[in-house]
């Protein structure tokens, strides 16, 4: 019956996660709101078992005559969406998302307070959550480290977040670049990187900032700082997921999880790298087949200027009786004598012709039927 008010659509959007499925349906909802009244007032409902029952006359209630429902799915979804776009962005099998998560995060929080209308007893306490999760349990200085070597972003105007994100690229670069000459080396490159000195200023380089994919930015414009090239494309290659949004928020229920209990820290670890690192190559495989070139230049031959065929598979594929060389071996005096003697030995000619035939394969002349059988030892 619903299916026949909604067209067909279902209510419940799988989503990344647990509570932004929850989140899709309730736009559902919203979406089909007047489809939805009009089922429950039809007579078919009224009429039907599910209309009769007690849980089904609760939900009529609160979709016709509850005056705060409607209400608050437009409140839910109007907070929830920009958080909802940061789950996507995580997730995005297109490309990596690090240099871009930590910059999507601070818009969702712009647009929040925006749509409560920058009123902070409305949304103080939305900002206030948002926050003890991400700085204590999501947020991660790679994410930091991502924004300050995207060039679509710290490059702009209206970037202001250079020292909180300098923190976490320090952070990284201790972490991940164990030599301290290395790291010094570095340093250094990122003063030429933010006064945009050398390849970094280029008018093509300038250009291509918001264009080009990170990752292909650094790969172009990053030659003369070898070392934080290498640095900044593997940090930008890292993907992100939505699956840390699922953990329980407990500590309790955390700790006594039938995960927790039944892996130990180690083997968890493992099964981390082993999902992250194949995430990365079903990423690269992806890549790989979105930039296929159906044109390959390797196995061209510059000097056919002209369509040549293939040549065949297998030696003799083609072979005609013309093209066939003549025996190698042919009858002497000792060989026909030796043949006469054994007829008259064996006495009849089908003894003679099966003496010729298994010593010396009949080979047809040009202009005779390649099927042409002998019938007589005439023939031979």
């Amino acid at each position: 019956m619903r299916k026949e008010f909604t067209n067909g659509n279902d209510l419940c959007r799988p989503g990344i996660t647990r509570f932004a499925t929850h989140l899709l349906s309730i736009q559902c909802l919203l979406k089909f709101k007047n489809e939805l009244r009009q089922m429950f007032t039809c007579t078919k409902w009224v009429e039907s078992s599910h209309g009769k029952s007690r849980v089904g006359k609760e939900i009529a209630a609160k979709v016709l005559e509850d005056k705060d429902f409607w209400p608050r799915c437009a409140h839910i979804v109007n907070v929830s969406q920009p958080l909802v776009r940061v789950l996507r962005l995580a997730d995005s099998k297109e490309k990596p998302s690090m240099g871009y998560l930590y910059e999507a995060m601070d818009k969702a929080k712009e647009a929040i307070k925006t749509r409560l209308k920058n009123r902070i007893s409305q949304y103080g306490p939305y900002i206030r959550v948002i926050d003890a999760r991400w700085d204590k349990q999501l947020h991660n200085p790679l994410h930091a480290t991502g924004c300050f070597l995207n060039p679509g972003i710290f490059f702009r105007p209206s970037f202001s977040k250079q020292k909180e994100v300098t923190r976490g690229l320090l952070r990284t670069i201790t972490r991940l670049v164990p030599d301290c000459d290395i790291q010094d080396i570095i340093s250094g490159q990122i003063e030429e990187y933010k006064k945009a000195a050398g390849d970094f200023g280029m008018s093509l380089a300038i250009r291509q900032r918001e264009k080009l994919n990170p990752v292909a930015w650094w790969e172009q414009f990053g030659n003369d700082t070898e070392e934080l090239q290498k640095f900044a494309i593997r940090v930008l290659s890292q993907c992100c997921s939505a699956t840390g949004c699922e953990r329980n928020w407990s500590v309790f229920e955390y700790i006594h999880s039938k995960k927790r209990n039944r892996l130990e820290h180690k083997r968890l670890n493992d099964l981390v790298f082993v999902r992250y690192n194949l995430k990365i190559q079903q990423w690269n495989l992806s890549k790989t087949r979105d930039a296929l070139d159906p044109i390959s230049l390797d196995n061209i031959d510059l000097l056919n200027e002209w369509i040549c065929e293939e040549p065949n598979l297998l030696d003799g594929e083609d072979i005609s009786w013309e093209s066939i060389k003549a025996p190698l071996s042919t009858l002497n005096l000792d060989d026909e004598e030796t043949c006469f003697n054994e007829e008259n030995e064996l006495g009849g000619n089908d003894q003679l012709l099966e003496c010729l035939v298994d010593d010396f394969p009949y080979i047809p002349p040009q202009d005779q039927d390649p099927y042409f059988y002998i019938n007589d030892v005439e023939d031979v």
